[in-house]
């Protein structure tokens, strides 16, 4: 819909700025009615049709059994196995670096 505005411009009225009730819209998938309390959070999830916090829980890939299983303390051995991974890419990372000086300073040398 266009809008006339001062001076003869015309401006497109965006359609959630002549909704009456700002702050709350339906849920796209199951219409229960989502609550905003701020303006910009409200525009953004009209702008990405994001749906309520149900909904978007029943598209989860993990299930809460594994996700609890995620929180729970690792064990020795798995710090072990961590801090052994990052030792190995910080070291492999350490040694780009080096042929990298090498070849740069190599190349300076010309």
């Amino acid at each position: 819909m266009k809008v006339q505005k001062e001076g003869g411009k015309q401006e497109e009225e965006m359609r959630k700025r002549s909704w009456k009730n700002r702050k709350n819209r339906r849920c796209p998938d199951c219409g229960r009615i989502i609550y905003y309390t701020r303006k910009d959070t409200f525009d953004r999830a009209i702008g990405n049709n994001s749906v309520c916090k149900s909904c978007a829980q029943a598209d989860r890939k993990l299930t809460m059994e594994t996700i609890e299983k995620m929180k729970q303390p690792k064990s020795r051995v798995h710090k072990k196995n961590i801090s052994q991974g990052m030792t190995l890419y910080w070291q492999e990372r350490k040694e780009q670096e080096a042929v990298k000086y090498r070849e740069l300073k190599w190349l300076n040398l010309d």
